[in-house]
């Protein structure tokens, strides 16, 4: 996996130069490939471990931030960071406007990622 990432980024790096319109067909599918991955493993984790689902529970939400003590704001940051981590996606909402990238985050990303983040939960 290693070398296909590094062929990635020398290749997005190579047409960097060309535009964010360059960028966008070359690295796009690239992508799109990327979260489709990220959505099919954590579905087959989740389909080896149905278990997992019961991190959907709210209460298991709580009783994780509660059983924190004082490490709960490093939790939560945690927990923001990885929920925030679009505000890329504002910089291409210049380029593309605002319902294209709610389209994709909605669509695509959130759910890719969701399922993936479930698949890697402890039961």
């Amino acid at each position: 996996m290693l070398p296909f990432s590094v062929a990635v980024l020398i290749g997005l790096f190579a047409v960097q130069r060309l535009g964010t319109a360059a960028v966008g067909r070359w690295f796009g599918p690239v992508i799109v490939l990327w979260f489709v991955t990220l959505a099919a493993t954590g579905v087959l984790q989740i389909l080896r471990e149905p278990a997992i689902l019961a991190a959907l529970n709210p209460l298991r939400a709580w009783d994780f931030l509660t059983q924190r003590g004082r490490g709960v704001l490093a939790a939560v940051g945690a927990i923001m960071l990885a929920l925030t981590g679009a505000e890329a996606l504002y910089a291409v909402m210049g380029h593309f406007g605002r319902r294209p990238v709610q389209w994709a985050w909605c669509g695509l990303v959130l759910p890719a990622l969701a399922l993936n983040f479930l698949g890697r939960a402890p039961c």
